[in-house]
């Protein structure tokens, strides 16, 4: 991957194998029936049959986001705007996720994650971090 300067930056290449890694492996994990955070987000707001299809296409949008990531750092950028758009899908559910569960969902800072604020600055962090990637290397 180039920076501005149109040089390789070893930082980004790692990020970027890294998140690619992250998202492919989370997506097969929602594939499976588990999930990340992202996933456990979804599955905390909706019940049921609405949730378990919301997880699989979450999942599904991870595992192609993830997969060309990583191919984008062998190939080069061949799949265009499928691929941003994918990213972009990815980083509003993050988003999402992020709110709900660190805002206002079970642990949010709203619904009682104050009382283990350390804790719970500390998983924000993750979080924003995540983000951040997600938002670097798309």
């Amino acid at each position: 991957m180039r920076n501005e300067k149109g040089t390789w930056s070893a930082a980004l290449v790692i990020l970027q194998l890294a998140v690619g890694v992250m998202l492919a492996v989370g997506g097969i994990y929602a594939l499976q029936g588990g999930g990340d955070f992202a996933v456990k987000s979804i599955k905390s707001v909706f019940s049921g049959d609405l949730a378990s299809i919301l997880a699989v296409v979450f999942g599904v949008i991870e595992l192609l986001v993830g997969i060309f990531m990583i191919l984008k750092l062998i190939i080069g950028d061949r799949f265009g705007s499928f691929g941003s758009v994918l990213a972009f899908i990815a980083i509003i559910v993050w988003v999402i996720a992020i709110v709900l569960a660190d805002i206002v969902g079970f642990r949010g800072i709203l619904s009682g994650g104050a009382g283990n604020f350390l804790g719970w600055l500390y998983m924000l962090a993750q979080h924003l971090v995540i983000l951040g990637a997600l938002l670097a290397v798309k």
